[in-house]
């Protein structure tokens, strides 16, 4: 299957062109045979665990109908039901739960189903507030259940799905899909969210719920009514037309299954065991719901990854307005009161902003487009020693310079030049007494600059200049040890020694091996008297985790799932972050680490920080060693 990918966008008019379509179904396959059920209704799912266990039905007159194997009517929730989708209900085998539509009313119920008994425990009902609601689906991601609805605005909400202390539904992300939809399922070990459009094919999305929110679209050039789409687990699914008497098969390879019989297809539902997959479909003209049985010759899924996933405990106002905003985050730690320590959190569309540890905004102070900031402590000044801040500002190709008061109060004091010409990362350390900062360019350039003082004012000083082979940006420095961390974004991790100023830099760690490109943001985590450099790994949103006392060897990587209990979403595409293991009171007793989040969502919102406890960062690091 050839698919390209599109923007939002781009609608019809990309639609027409046959070189940016997938190929259609070549393979036709032997035709299979279709047993009609004894009871009317508009859909009929196929209910499996490693056997097949029953039929869900959906029917616009009479509600939601259990099915024996056999087709039997066993038991029945009343109502008027459009669609529905379900999943097995985690840690029980014979509880599933079910998401439907009302027609008459557009709410969503969610019950559940005991396959054993047949017994629907029917647990909420949710009214639709804008506009009606014509698909459902649900995925299972991460041991939580989503739920995807479009609506008759062309709009397709994703939800969390919380079953404690009440069932409901906490909004994700939205995305305008489009009008003339008929149909949605998810393919929960890729994650992909398919979605037909009548007359021109299936869309697939990504159903991560920090997923990017772009599509491809997979064509079919015979141009079928397509009514609706079915998902198996491994990522093949089927799709059936009222105007084609056939029943497609899509995926790795793509085969038509032609039926004997004329028939209006108007849904499909899927489930497999290792040896069949069960078909279920409605034939409008006959008004008939129908099984059948495929031998399922494809080969088992390979197991998913696993994937080490820590969650937010805090998360910062948003910055002021959407699209790539946010980027790196700085840890200020009050020695008197640690409770009352800071985030610095910089807004490269508007300044430099000040957290509280609860994530409230405290201070925005517009000083331009600065990128990347660090705090260091202590710094001996004309008037007395302070603690300072350093940010690359993109406006004026400049460091900016902030006092930081023992109150907490951050005021913006300076702007010293560089001679680079795109400003863009930066770090700073103490190194022999001296406060040194390191900036970078784009063309891979760094500058180390040391700050000091003249008619009680800050200058930066040139020290020295060297150059790594492409775009570099985060970067950090241990102070004690005198060397600096750099990350050159599409290669890897750089050390350099600062004992020796002239010293070349030296490769110690390249992508791979569950670290992806780009390089970011990077801290330096001491736990049991050992350095441990976390860097983030944006191009597949995890973090990577060097013991710098073991030969820099990775010990694993990790990412930040969504906090259900808190409602904070998980982190996806991070640029900057911070950490220190430094005690900041009972809620972070083992420090704090500070993240950039590229895509806030859980609601959709500008970009903004996550604070995640230093204490899950270490048994990380514990069970990793």
């Amino acid at each position: 299957m050839k698919a390209l990918k599109f923007t939002l966008p781009l609608l019809t008019s990309l639609v027409m062109s046959a070189c940016s379509v997938s190929e259609p179904a070549k393979d036709i396959a032997e035709t299979f045979t279709l047993s009609p059920i004894a009871v009317a209704g508009e859909s009929l799912k196929p209910v499996v665990s490693d056997h097949l266990q029953g039929y869900l039905v959906t029917s616009e007159a009479t509600g939601l109908i259990w099915l024996s194997p056999e087709g039997q009517q066993l038991s029945r929730l009343p109502g008027h039901i459009a669609q529905a989708d379900w999943r097995p209900l985690p840690g029980s085998d014979s509880t599933i739960i079910v998401a439907a539509i009302d027609q008459n009313t557009s709410a969503l119920h969610l019950a559940t189903l005991n396959t054993t008994n047949g017994e629907f425990t029917l647990h909420a009902s949710i009214g639709s507030e804008v506009a009606d609601r014509e698909t459902i689906c649900l995925s299972r991601q991460d041991d939580e259940l989503h739920l995807f609805s479009s609506d008759a605005r062309g709009m397709m909400s994703h939800y969390l799905v919380t079953s404690t202390p009440d069932w409901a539904l906490t909004p994700i992300r939205q995305m305008m899909v489009g009008p003339n939809l008929s149909a949605c399922a998810v393919s929960d070990a890729s994650n992909t969210l398919l979605i037909t459009e009548e007359e021109t094919g299936v869309w697939q999305y990504s159903g991560d719920a920090e997923g990017e929110n772009t599509r491809t679209l997979d064509y079919f050039a015979s141009g079928p009514e397509i009514e609706s789409v079915a998902a198996l687990k491994d990522g093949r699914y089927f799709v059936v037309a009222t105007d084609e008497p056939a029943l497609y098969e899509r995926g790795k390879h793509n085969f038509t299954w032609p039926l004997t019989t004329q028939r209006e297809l108007k849904s499909v539902s899927v489930a497999s065991t290792p040896e069949l997959i069960y078909v279920g479909l409605f034939d409008e003209a006959s008004g008939e719901l129908l099984t059948g049985r495929l031998k399922n010759t494809a080969p088992l899924i390979a197991e998913k990854e696993q994937v080490t996933t820590l969650t937010a405990d805090i998360q910062t106002t948003p910055v002021n307005r959407y699209g790539d905003a946010a980027d790196d985050p700085a840890i200020w730690i009050n020695k008197a009161n640690p409770e009352a320590s800071l985030v610095l959190g910089t807004d490269k569309k508007y300044g430099l902003n000040v957290y509280s540890l609860q994530g409230e905004l405290l201070q925005s102070l517009p000083t331009g487009r600065v990128n990347n900031v660090d705090v260091r402590y202590q710094v001996s000044t004309p008037t007395g020693k302070k603690d300072l801040a350093v940010a690359s500002n993109r406006s004026s190709q400049t460091l900016s310079v902030y006092d930081i008061a023992s109150s907490g109060v951050v005021t913006h004091v300076a702007e010293l030049p560089t001679t680079l010409s795109d400003v863009y990362g930066l770090c700073s350390g103490v190194i022999d007494g001296e406060l040194v900062i390191f900036v970078n360019d784009t063309d891979g350039r760094y500058q180390q600059y040391a700050l000091g003082y003249q008619d009680n004012q800050p200058v930066a000083s040139l020290m020295t200049e060297f150059t790594l082979p492409s775009q570099p940006e985060g970067c950090v420095v241990d102070d004690t040890n005198k060397m600096v961390y750099m990350g050159e974004e599409a290669v890897g991790i750089w050390q350099k020694d600062l004992s020796m100023l002239l010293s070349e830099p030296g490769l110690i760690a390249r992508i791979g091996n569950g670290v992806a490109a780009d390089i970011e943001g990077m801290g330096i985590y001491e736990l049991d008297a050992r350095r441990y450099l976390v860097a983030s790994s944006q191009g597949n949103s995890r973090f990577a985790v060097y013991a710098l006392d073991d030969g820099n060897r990775l010990l694993g990587t990790f990412r930040i799932g969504i906090n259900a209990d808190e409602h904070i979403d998980g982190v996806s595409e991070t640029d900057g972050l911070e950490v220190t293991s430094m005690a900041m009171g009972e809620k972070f007793p083992q420090g704090l680490m500070v993240v950039q989040d590229g895509r806030n969502v859980m609601p959709s919102a500008p970009q903004n920080f996550k604070l995640i406890n230093g204490s899950k960062l270490a048994d990380f690091i514990r069970r990793k060693r």
